[in-house]
């Protein structure tokens, strides 16, 4: 059967994922992986996901390279013989997303349950905006090395809150800067950023390492740049990526905010149509929560020496470009320290890691905060980490936290450490 034929009947027959209820169970949905022989194949795969008949969780970099999609139970039968047709056999990863994510809930609430009378933060389990922005305000206001600031509203007037630890007054060092949770599902990377927040604040003074770390470094964190987004995954739909702005699709809410910003804007890998996930808004910096990353990074312009934006899920450090392949400059620098930083990352606990630009290792990006970051700041150190989790994808057990957040700091860590 032609491509464009299925293609009709699955809309025919009602099955376009435009339209979402308003909690979304993903009863039956499944996430299987594709090896791509051919040119045909990626094409066939992009025409599946513009039409919403399949959602990417990663997408292939190219021929021969495995992606992971999610296909509704309804779907299933029929996108897997249109695949079989073209030679691909897909390999399930998740059986049953629904059950998954009642699983992660179940969890979630034991450790709530056991956890009831500790008033200390409990940095193995996942929280709510609201518990991550007390947190970061009651350390502001019990430790002297600790700023809180809000440095811009989302969509729906939600404050995105920022940390900073400090010995000195601004102005004076060079700082570090982790952007966390752009993309709503990616709880594991809140969970990793108010970790890691908490060892730079908790342990000055107390670990040599982490001492000198804050000696030498500002430190600048914003956990969650993405709350209305995050919350939504919350109450609504656990697999919501985009923010919560209303578009010119009444039925297709959000913008991905990592395709919001002036580094190649509607450029390639990113999408025009507001139902994509990847729809990168009317213009750049159309949304506030991109004009509250850019404003502070412009407030300490001259100052950020490494920008990391921390997603999840793949395993994979990358720098500049996501929008073509020619390399920077100074990309040399870039893969060295990014070659650190993996190698601290793996010899934690043997997650492997790869690394490169990102256009050649993952797939074309316009957009992007990393991107931004380089083109637009001059910060030669632009990175984004994807943090490991192939076997849970996005909805990983709160058991997972510690292990992601230990490995990621170690690696940025030795990025940090080895700076020139």
């Amino acid at each position: 059967m032609q491509v464009l034929q299925v293609f009709c009947l699955l809309v025919a027959l009602g099955l376009s994922a435009a339209t979402l209820p308003e909690t979304v169970d993903y009863s039956g949905h499944k996430v299987v992986s594709i090896l791509p022989k051919s040119k045909e194949n990626v094409q066939m795969l992009e025409s599946f996901e513009r039409k919403g008949l399949i959602k990417y969780w990663t997408q292939p970099s190219g021929l021969n390279r495995f992606a992971s999609i999610q296909i509704s139970a309804g779907n299933f039968e029929l996108i897997s013989n249109i695949l079989a047709e073209q030679g691909l056999s897909p390999t399930i990863l998740i059986d049953n997303i629904q059950e998954l994510i009642e699983k992660q809930n179940s969890e979630i609430r034991q450790r709530q349950i056991e956890n009831a009378n500790n008033r200390a933060f409990d940095f193995e389990n996942f929280h709510v905006y609201s518990e991550l922005l007390a947190f970061m305000q009651e350390m502001a206001s019990n430790n002297s090395l600790v700023t809180y600031s809000v440095i811009g509203q989302s969509y729906e007037g939600r404050d995105i809150g920022q940390v900073e630890v400090r010995t000195e007054s601004p102005g004076v060092k060079q700082i570090i800067f982790l952007e966390c949770g752009v993309h709503a599902r990616e709880w594991i990377t809140e969970s990793t950023c108010i970790w890691i927040f908490d060892q730079l604040a908790s342990g000055y003074g107390v670990d040599p390492e982490i001492t000198a770390l804050v000696d030498k470094y500002d430190w600048i964190i914003v956990p969650t740049s993405n709350p209305d987004g995050y919350e939504y995954s919350w109450t609504s739909d656990r697999l919501w990526r985009k923010n919560r702005a209303l578009t010119d699709n009444p039925v297709c809410p959000g913008v991905d905010l990592n395709r919001n910003y002036d580094a190649n804007f509607g450029g390639d890998g990113s999408s025009a149509l507001a139902c994509s996930e990847t729809y990168h808004g009317v213009s750049a910096f159309s949304e506030s929560e991109a004009v509250a990353i850019r404003d502070s990074l412009a407030a300490n312009s001259g100052f950020v020496k490494a920008f990391v934006s921390v997603h999840s899920y793949g395993g994979i450090w990358m720098s500049p470009y996501g929008y073509v392949t020619e390399l920077p400059l100074e990309y040399d620098e870039m893969y060295r320290v990014m070659a650190i930083g993996c190698e601290a990352i793996t010899s934690t606990y043997g997650t492997p890691f790869e690394y490169a630009n990102e256009a050649a290792i993952l797939y074309l990006t316009s957009g992007t905060t990393r991107d931004y970051a380089y083109v637009g700041e001059n910060i030669i150190y632009a990175y984004t980490i994807e943090t490991r989790g192939m076997a849970y994808g996005f909805i990983p057990p709160p058991r997972e936290i510690l292990v992601t957040a230990i490995e990621t700091w170690n690696g940025i860590k030795a990025m940090a450490n080895n700076l020139l």
